[in-house]
């Protein structure tokens, strides 16, 4: 009866929505050390979110294997898309299910026009900026399209975009090895199933995070410390109740 409370452990913490401040925040609050760990499992299921705050969980992440010294293993479910993949990719080790969907290593900018609307429904947005051209352009409060600001924002998406793909040589360099043409394909913003990402070196095994878990540690309990939200947790009371 007493034994598994003596059992080394590896904490799993879930990653299972959009990459932005909240899940962030979420990261944070759940990496609390347990007694005897072997290992940390970072369990994926996202099609991405913005690329800083991916960025400030990796850091968080990294620096909690780091700190206790142990290995960290990354784990893709339903999807490990855009800066979802940014997470995955950091793990010493990366599995995927067959059927998961992994890439889009890219950036996505979407720019919807709805200065017609706004007007038709009577609202006369009042927004101050230093740069006001800009601003029409990012928030589609203007119509008419301009080359020079459409450069601009470009420009800063280009940024972002070469800085994921710095972090994908860094924590994949396998993928440089590959042809030309699957380095396009891989660039380029395309999704992958679980089996297509391990041939191109997008992940390195199948497996899920139970399976895997208990066969390179069966002396290991697992331990589930991702916080859930508070919402949601007020959700699931009265659901249960």
């Amino acid at each position: 009866m007493f034994n598994k409370w003596f059992k080394p452990t590896i904490p799993i913490l879930r990653i299972n929505s959009g990459i932005d401040h909240n899940s962030a925040k979420l990261v944070e609050e759940s990496l609390k050390p347990l007694t005897r760990m072997k290992a940390l499992a970072v369990v994926v299921n996202s099609t991405g979110g913005l690329l800083v705050q991916g960025e400030l969980m990796k850091k968080k992440i990294e620096l909690f294997a780091k700190t206790h010294k142990i290995p960290l293993y990354t784990f893709a479910e339903d999807s490990a898309l855009s800066a979802g993949y940014y997470l995955l990719s950091i793990g010493n080790k990366i599995f995927v299910d067959e059927a998961s969907m992994v890439g889009s290593i890219g950036v996505l900018y979407l720019n919807l026009s709805i200065d017609k609307l706004t007007r038709k429904l009577g609202f006369e947005p009042r927004k101050f900026s230093s740069n006001k051209k800009l601003f029409l352009n990012i928030t589609g409060l203007n119509d008419e399209r301009d080359e020079e600001m459409e450069g601009i924002v470009k420009d800063q998406f280009g940024i972002m975009r070469q800085q994921f793909f710095d972090h994908c040589d860094k924590y994949r360099p396998q993928l440089q090895k590959q042809d030309a043409d699957v380095k396009d394909l891989i660039y380029n913003a395309n999704i992958f199933t679980g089996i297509e990402a391990v041939k191109y070196g997008l992940a390195d095994e199948i497996g899920n995070f139970e399976e895997v878990l208990n066969r390179l540690h069966p002396d290991c309990q697992l331990r589930d410390i991702t916080r859930i939200p508070l919402a949601q947790y007020y959700i699931m009371k009265q659901q249960s109740q």
